[in-house]
Formats: structure tokens, sequence, C-alpha cells
């Protein structure tokens, strides 16, 4: 659970908040520096707060579409994020102060700022890659599930054509039975009509009849005299 946690966008965003309210109180600070020494105390200390939280809340929305922004040689937000927050540390320490300190004090007062930008410029960049994986994620989700819905309408699609295809066949089958009957019916009908001495097909029953009683091949009429032989030629 913790292994899981700590690989969330939430792991992430806890320490981010934290570093954008410290960059509320150093915004804050120097922004009542620089306001008029005139102003109601109350009124400058109210502004300052303000100021500052105007300047570090849309940093979190500038880090969140980040991916909107335009990116001139490879500089984007987190670089930008980390450099004003170590420029910014700078002046909060008053590091360009005209009274002379110590070095020791300028080498930790720089290197803590330093630091502190190189944190914030990971965090920045750790927080908008981690963002838009979350987001692509998101989308590959809804992708495939978008995949399978359509994959489902295709199964049922082509479960009802087999269904059709299946019935199509029978019928298929049903008129090819039908046709066969009919053939052999329509066979047996004109072996029924045809002649069998000379074998030809009549059109109907009685003319079937008719010419049976006057085929020049049926045997009886030869043996009944009605169809008369043709003379024989004498030879000369």
């Amino acid at each position: 659970m913790i292994a899981k946690f700590l690989n969330s966008l939430e792991a992430i965003l806890i320490p981010m908040l934290i570093l954008l309210i410290a960059f509320i109180v150093d915004a804050g600070v120097l922004f009542y520096r620089v306001l008029p020494e005139y102003m109601n105390e109350n009124l400058k200390l109210f502004a300052s707060i303000m100021l500052g939280v105007a300047v570090a809340f849309p940093l979190l929305l500038t880090s969140v579409n980040s991916n909107l922004l335009k990116h001139k040689y490879k500089v984007g937000f987190p670089e930008i994020f980390g450099f004003c927050s170590f420029f910014m540390t700078l002046l909060f320490f008053d590091v360009f102060s005209a009274e002379t300190k110590p070095f020791n004090w300028y080498l930790t007062t720089v290197f803590m700022c330093l630091l502190l930008g190189l944190i914030d410029y990971l965090y920045a960049d750790l927080f908008v890659k981690k963002y838009n994986q979350i987001n692509n994620l998101e989308q590959q989700q809804l992708d495939y599930e978008n995949l399978k819905d359509k994959n489902r309408s295709l199964t049922e699609e082509l479960n009802k054509s087999s269904t059709v295809l299946q019935q199509s066949k029978q019928e298929l089958s049903k008129t090819k039975e039908s046709l066969q009957m009919a053939i052999s019916g329509l066979e047996e009908a004109n072996e029924k009509l045809t002649c069998p001495h000379c074998g030809k097909l009549q059109k109907s029953v009685s003319a079937y009849r008719n010419h049976i009683g006057s085929c020049k091949d049926n045997p009886k009429n030869k043996l009944n005299g009605k169809i008369k032989s043709s003379p024989i030629k004498q030879e000369s």
C-alpha cells in the first residue's frame, strides 16, 4: 500500500503544495518589502499575502496544463519554476544586500537557495510528467473501454449475421429440395407425355393419346393396317 501511494499523484502533490506554501511566504515577504511604506500596515500585510497566493497558485495550474504552453529551446515550466524559486530565495535571504557578510554565510545561503531551486525543478518536472502519465493511462483505459464496447457490438452483429446466414442456408436447402421435387415431377410428367414408340414429347394428355393412336411406330397401328406401307418398286 505504501509503495502504491508513493507511486501515485497524491504523493507528489503533497510536497508540491508544501513548496507552493513556502513560495507564497517567500513571494509575500518580497512583496511586503517593495510595497509603499505609506500604506496601512494591515492592508500592506493583506496585499502581500494575496499577491503571494496570486503568484503561487497559478504556478500549480500552469504545471498541470504545461503541455499547452510553448516550449522554446526545450525550456518549459519546470525549468522556469526552478529558476524563479532559486532567484526569489536569494532575494528572500537578501543575498544582494550592500551589507558585507562572512563568506561562509554566502556559501551556505547560495547552496541552500540552489538546492531549493533544484528541488522545486525536480518536483515540478516530476509532477508534470506524472500528471501526463495518469492522463494518458486514463485515456488509454477510456479507449480500451470504447474498443470493448465496439467489439461487443461487432460480436453481436456478427452473431445476428450468423443467425441470418443459418436461416438463409435452411431456406436455401428447403428451396433446393422443392426445386428437386419439381424437377422430379417435371421429369415424371415428361416421361408420361413422351411417346414410347417414337420418343416425341407431347404437350398435353389429350395430345399424347391422339399421338399414340396415330403414331406410325406403334406396332398396333401397323398390325391393324392403319398405316399404309409404301409400295415396293418392281425391278426393271
